[in-house]
């Protein structure tokens, strides 16, 4: 597998104001301003129905590291280039800084006795939060995966249609949405919009934009969003809070707001002592906290609480969420359904991606590398001689990449051309 070569780390200092703000808080801030100035790790998470961590090693990465927090994590000895291993296009798995792995934890040990339901993750995009959420959570639940920023919409979609869990859906809507139709979600996620001081090692913009008044400007849109969500959770539901910033401001202070306004019960996290995941830096409310120089990861910040009341399930929920999704941007609501073309039904591109797809419907060709990666540049592929004609599934290792047209001579491509990958 090819690696990045020579990766310079030209980063702006660390804002002055920001490190004096460390300072009053109650941690080594020599320690994490010291780890702010150090290589991120590369980590990457598989998806538990298509790629099992046993075999973790056909990923090509050399010798992975198990995430303590994440049965199917692992951190990498380099950073690859992931857009070249086709096994990433076919949702395999999702590069996912280690610490945002927790989310998956947090639900499996907190929801999985819960019947199965409808959850919301309101601020979605890319999706790491939601794949967490999808391989936690059992078969049988829906997730509905809203992204405001038009811009990042898109993403979001491919990258849960990628996955392969078909009870999704992908909006591109205000939070206010899913709280004027009232409470329909067992769970909900906000991974809010903040000032990002925990991605001050990884991105050179976290350190340039941040002021103390972006902060300020962060915590009241939480509050915002949190206020939809609360909304939107049936009593008894769970609420995740996260954000990827360490001050109290966004993190603390708006969890106290949430039980002393909203009136949401905190719920200590279930995770052992010994994988050694700092708590809440103020007040009595139960949190976790990733903190570079303590953890393997990216700063993060995450809280659970709990609605008042007994969960139960919603009358009619798919009519409740329709009247939702009537004022949402709708990018996706499950995998598209196949199209009547003259006198032939002709599947979606992305269906074979849906890990529930009929193999029994079309065959399938495995392809080397090399084909596997023209295929994904969305260019005109030769399968090998005794592939059928026809549609045809293109797998790589075993998994589905999607559809081609046969025609013995050349195999016409069928892949999202807004997926492909450029030539590198």
């Amino acid at each position: 597998m090819e690696y990045n070569k020579d990766i310079t780390r030209e980063m702006p200092p660390l804002p002055a104001e920001f490190k004096a703000m460390l300072s009053t808080m109650p941690l080594d801030a020599e320690a994490l301003i010291s780890a702010l100035d150090t290589a991120p790790e590369t980590s990457v998470k598989l998806n538990r129905r298509k790629l099992a961590p046993a075999r973790a090693a056909e990923l090509g990465y050399g010798a992975l590291e198990p995430v303590k927090w994440c049965a199917n994590g692992f951190y990498l000895p380099q950073r690859p280039r992931f857009t070249l291993n086709p096994l990433l296009h076919a949702g395999a798995f999702y590069v996912q800084d280690a610490s945002s792995m927790i989310y998956g934890t947090l639900v499996e040990r907190h929801c999985a006795d819960l019947p199965a339901g409808y959850a919301l993750d309101l601020c979605a995009a890319p999706g790491g939060k939601s794949t967490s959420i999808l391989d936690a959570l059992p078969d049988g639940w829906r997730l509905v995966a809203n992204e405001f920023t038009p811009q990042r919409a898109p993403v979001l979609r491919e990258n849960l249609l990628k996955w392969g869990y078909p009870r999704i859906t992908v909006t591109n809507a205000p939070t206010s949405r899913f709280a004027e139709t009232g409470p329909l979600y067992s769970l909900v996620a906000v991974d809010a919009p903040c000032s990002g001081e925990g991605m001050m090692r990884k991105e050179a913009v976290a350190r340039t934009q941040w002021s103390p008044g972006l902060v300020a400007q962060c915590a009241l849109l939480q509050r915002e969003i949190l206020t939809d969500a609360v909304e939107a959770l049936l009593p008894g539901g769970l609420l995740i809070y996260s954000t990827c910033t360490f001050n109290t401001a966004e993190n603390e202070e708006n969890l106290r707001w949430l039980v002393e306004e909203t009136g949401l019960e905190p719920v200590a996290p279930d995770i052992p002592q010994e994988w050694g995941i700092p708590t809440q830096l103020a007040g009595d409310y139960p949190a976790l906290r990733f903190l570079p120089h303590l953890t393997r990861g990216e700063g993060l910040f995450v809280a659970l609480l709990r609605k008042p009341g007994e969960l139960a399930p919603p009358r009619n929920p798919r009519k409740t969420l329709d009247r939702t999704l009537s004022r949402c941007r709708v990018l996706a609501d499950g995998y598209p359904a196949p199209v009547l073309k003259g006198r032939d039904l002709i599947p979606d591109p992305v269906a074979p991606l849906d890990v529930t797809f009929d193999t029994n419907k079309y065959p399938a060709s495995e392809v080397d590398l090399e084909t596997a990666l023209e295929f994904l540049r969305h260019n005109p592929v030769l399968l090998p001689a005794d592939a059928p004609r026809g549609l045809t599934v293109v797998t790589y290792r075993g998994l589905r990449l999607g559809f081609v047209k046969n025609l013995g001579t050349r195999a016409n491509n069928m892949y999202p051309k807004e997926w492909r990958i450029r030539n590198l």
